[in-house]
């Protein structure tokens, strides 16, 4: 009994492909938080610059 029912979930492959899918899925998540940061830091650091050279150019102080 306890052995059918194990060769049975052998052989069952629809919850092994849901995982795989599952774990792709989280690999792409992770890539993406990791390029969405990279960018959203670059991003950033240019708007403090055109800000910066905005404020010295109203005050004067621009190259």
């Amino acid at each position: 009994m306890l052995g059918s029912r194990l060769a049975a979930l052998r052989s069952e492959e629809k919850g092994v492909t849901a995982i795989e899918y599952g774990v792709i899925a989280a690999v792409i998540i992770v890539a993406l938080v990791g390029v969405l940061t990279a960018v959203g830091t670059g991003i950033g650091d240019a708007f403090t610059a055109v800000s910066q050279a905005l404020t010295n150019a109203g005050s004067g102080g621009g190259s």
